[in-house]
């Protein structure tokens, strides 16, 4: 990571391998009493790019339908959303929770797993309204927006 199109658009005149690293330790300040996060290690090329290193997670990606069967995935996948907001509105950054598979897999929270007791936030992508690229600026605000909406209206 990142990708051709990444480094054009929101990576742009940015250091990747420090945004991951800012991401997270943002996302273990907001979500680590919720979730669990692997083991991970940040390893960095010379040319910036990075790659994110975790433990093995055993477990399937979070559905609607887990969520039905299971009330406490249900309350911690709620306080997740819940922290969610809260980060957005002191630090305007949001934890991109279904932008890529969405369209494909719309029952599906596609960077969070579970194995049945546990949740796991296994990728540190974060929308950020102030970021440096207006074109990323912009897609965070509806990304944002979108996510949440989304999610309190379907799962």
């Amino acid at each position: 990571m990142p990708t051709a199109l990444y480094k054009r658009t929101m990576y742009r005149h940015v250091n990747s391998y420090e945004k991951v690293v800012e991401a997270l330790t943002k996302i273990k300040k907001y979500f680590w009493p919720i979730v669990t996060i692997p083991k991970t290690e940040i390893l960095k090329d010379n040319d910036g790019n990075y790659v994110i290193k975790q433990k093995e997670i055993l477990g399937k990606q979070i559905t609607k339908k887990q969520l039905e069967s299971n009330p406490m995935l249900l309350s911690k996948f709620s306080r997740i959303i819940i922290a969610n907001e809260i980060m957005w509105k002191e630090e305007w950054f949001f934890l991109d929770l279904l932008w890529s598979d969405i369209l494909t897999h719309p029952n599906t929270i596609h960077n969070l797993f579970s194995d049945g007791e546990n949740i796991y936030i296994f990728d540190f992508g974060l929308l950020e309204k102030t970021s440096s690229s207006a074109f990323f600026k912009y897609f965070s605000k509806f990304g944002t927006w979108f996510q949440l909406t989304f999610i309190k209206k379907h799962f």
